[in-house]
Formats: structure tokens, C-alpha cells, sequence
């Protein structure tokens, strides 16, 4: 795939997503920030939220596909969406860092899960949001 360009905006083909290098994943995901001159503290960070959602997406990961969907639905940009579910995201891989208890470490994608599914609209807005 010569795919040039990313588009939070726009859903990518899941098939030609996943067939990408995953360092050219984040390329893409972080020249998206870099010319929408998003100011974020890490855009490295940043986009590699952008594309851990990306990847739950493409591959079919129940919760981040209906959450995305329901949230567009309720009224979020593709791109809000994207953001909220990398909100937990973050929250989950900041967790894996801080070392886990057995029964962590087990429910650690039910948790995840259970927490992206738990998203809406009104609440992300009213909580605010970044680039």
C-alpha cells in the first residue's frame, strides 16, 4: 500500500492500515499533527496513541469499534472520538508501567474494555480535550 497520508477524520481501510509497517503507522499519524500544527507535550506520544486506537480499530477490537461509531453518533468528530478513546488508552498503558498484580495483569483488556465502552460525548466534552 502507498498510502502517503493520515486523516484522523477519515476512517482508514483496516486491511491497508494494518498492512503497514507499524513505524510507518506512527509516521503518519505524527506528520498528521506536525503540518495541523496541533501543540500536544509529546506529538511522539501523541501519535502513537493516535495509532494504538488505530490498530484496536482496524483489527477489530470490540469496544474501540462501537465506541467510536456511538461516539460520532453522539455527535463527536471522528478525530474527538479518536482522542477520547486514546484517553483510556493512555490511562491503561500508563498502568502497565507501574507494575501489576497477577489478577491486574489478567483483567487488564476487560478492564480497558469496559472503560472505553463507558465513553460518551456529552461527558468527553464536557472534560475537554486536546489537539
Amino acid at each position: 500500500m502507498a498510502r502517503t497520508n493520515y486523516d484522523p477524520d477519515v476512517a482508514p481501510s483496516a486491511s491497508d492500515w494494518l498492512t503497514l509497517p507499524e513505524l510507518e503507522r506512527l509516521r503518519l499519524a505524527q506528520s498528521y499533527h506536525v503540518a495541523a500544527r496541533v501543540k500536544v507535550p509529546s506529538v511522539k506520544a501523541h501519535a502513537a496513541i493516535h495509532a494504538a486506537v488505530e490498530n484496536q480499530i482496524a483489527t477489530g477490537y470490540g469496544p474501540s469499534k462501537r465506541t467510536i461509531a456511538r461516539l460520532q453518533s453522539e455527535g463527536l468528530s471522528r478525530h474527538e472520538a479518536v482522542h477520547a478513546i486514546g484517553s483510556v488508552v493512555a490511562q491503561f498503558i500508563y498502568e502497565l508501567g507501574q507494575g501489576q498484580t497477577e489478577e491486574q495483569r489478567a483483567s487488564f483488556q476487560t478492564r480497558m474494555g469496559a472503560e472505553i465502552e463507558q465513553l460518551h460525548a456529552k461527558a468527553w466534552l464536557s472534560g475537554g480535550g486536546d489537539g
